[in-house]
């Protein structure tokens, strides 16, 4: 699937990146809706796949017409009276559990979604697991199209071990530790990001191993190795190894790049890379947007990993526990901004649809982690306690169950109203000023 879109076109490849990712996100929401509200004897009038216009009603069954229609949107589901406790078989006619249940059920599919893609992601193709080498070497996790890095022949994987002919680990021997910051970077990295700034506008090499995957620092005993040319480095290619031995035949050795004692690092090819050509060296030009900004060449960066296939049983855990971690510090994210203890970073529906073209120009595992996280968050801000949202009709009926009767439906409605309205607004302004930011432009 994320090969065919390949070759779409920029902004029909961006918009079809952006409802790739939202359409099932929204439909899995709606579907917790619908399964809770039908499960609890509210009538549900229209379940309907992708937003109105209607293309075709598919048919009806249980006193609830299947509709299809035109925007890719996701979907949505039409409850009989949400604001007239009137109508027979009303949602506002339920009980306050009732209608909690069915309100929660939205954000809850959003977790389980999540969940599941992360499990699934675990054992069809890993999870990274971090190793010790964190003043030796750089992952490059993201290319940006069209910046140095990018024409320099740069691609997500390489591993970076070295900057104008000296080893990165060299750099950080000689008192680079003291420029990782409290992020979390390592040596390396601070490292590198100090050499790319001192080299604005002039030529920076830069060597990269390419092909190849850290397994980490594994004793290599009782192998046979033979001498392997990659620049700066003193490197040994595995020629034969025992059965039962962490490395085998093919497998890269590389002397003092390890930070766990003596012990070398062994890498290994992934499939179809040519070891021998596994050394390259780079020259790119880093940039400088403005003078109080750092030179940058387009990339993303992190520690380097090894990838950990799961079976069945870790997996089953992983994906919600890594779910939880995950909302938990988006959770934590929000209160910093709301409290201002860090920059508020939104993004609307401009901002979603780059950041799941890159995802998807990364693979299919890096696509699929990009939904999990766009699902947490769809769960999440759904919660919030806004008038028109979830949250907000949760609100709603708190304050209902601590009153002892419920706000008048029509003033709950107008208030619904209002919220949708400055929600819709909201997301308006954030795509304007995203849309300008892409021309240069953007709101003062």
């Amino acid at each position: 699937m994320l090969d065919l879109l390949s070759g779409f076109p920029g902004m029909a490849q961006t918009a079809a990146y952006f409802f790739l990712a939202l359409f099932p996100l929204v439909l899995i929401h709606e579907i917790g809706h619908f399964a809770v509200a039908k499960l609890n004897g509210v009538r549900v009038d229209e379940f309907g796949i992708g937003f109105p216009p209607r293309l075709v009603r598919l048919f009806s069954y249980g006193g609830t017409a299947y509709t299809l229609n035109w925007l890719p949107l996701g979907g949505f589901v039409r409850l009989a009276g949400e604001d007239d406790p009137t109508l027979e078989g009303a949602f506002a006619a339920a009980a306050k559990r009732v209608r909690a249940a069915v309100l929660f059920a939205g954000p809850l599919a959003n977790f389980v979604l999540a969940a599941a893609i992360l499990s699934i992601g675990a054992m069809m193709y890993g999870v990274p697991r971090a190793l010790p080498f964190g003043g030796a070497l750089v992952q490059v996790t993201q290319v940006l199209a069209d910046r140095p890095a990018a024409e320099a022949g740069i691609e997500a994987g390489d591993i970076i071990y070295a900057v104008d002919g000296r080893l990165l680990k060299g750099h950080a021997d000689a008192g680079g530790a003291d420029i990782a910051d409290t992020l979390g970077d390592t040596e390396a990295i601070g490292v590198l990001q100090r050499l790319t700034d001192a080299s604005a506008d002039q030529p920076m090499a830069v060597n990269v191993l390419r092909g190849l995957e850290p397994l980490g620092a594994v004793p290599p005993d009782g192998v046979r190795t033979e001498p392997l040319d990659l620049p700066l480095l003193t490197a040994r290619r595995v020629v034969a190894a025992p059965d039962g031995a962490a490395v085998r035949a093919g497998d890269v050795i590389v002397d003092g790049l390890a930070d766990a004692g003596d012990r070398p690092l062994v890498l290994r090819a992934v499939s179809g890379a040519a070891v021998a050509s596994a050394g390259r060296t780079l020259t790119m030009v880093p940039e400088r947007a403005s003078p109080d900004r750092p030179a940058q060449v387009g990339i993303g960066i992190g520690v380097p990993y090894a990838v950990d296939r799961l079976g069945l049983a870790e997996a089953v855990t992983y994906g919600p526990r890594e779910t939880a971690l995950i909302a938990g510090a988006m959770v934590k994210g929000l209160i910093d901004m709301i409290t201002r203890t860090i920059e508020p970073a939104l993004a609307g529906p401009v901002g979603i649809a780059r950041m799941g073209r890159q995802a998807g120009e990364q693979g299919a595992n890096t696509f699929l982690v990009f939904m999990a996280f766009l699902s947490i968050n769809l769960g999440i801000v759904n919660l919030l306690p806004i008038p028109a949202l979830d949250g907000g009709r949760l609100l709603f009926i708190a304050v209902e169950a601590l009153r002892g009767r419920r706000i008048e439906p029509n003033r709950e409605a107008v208030v619904h109203l209002i919220g949708f309205m400055l929600v819709i607004g909201l997301m308006l302004v954030i795509t304007v000023w995203e849309v300008g930011s892409i021309g240069g432009g953007g709101l003062p």
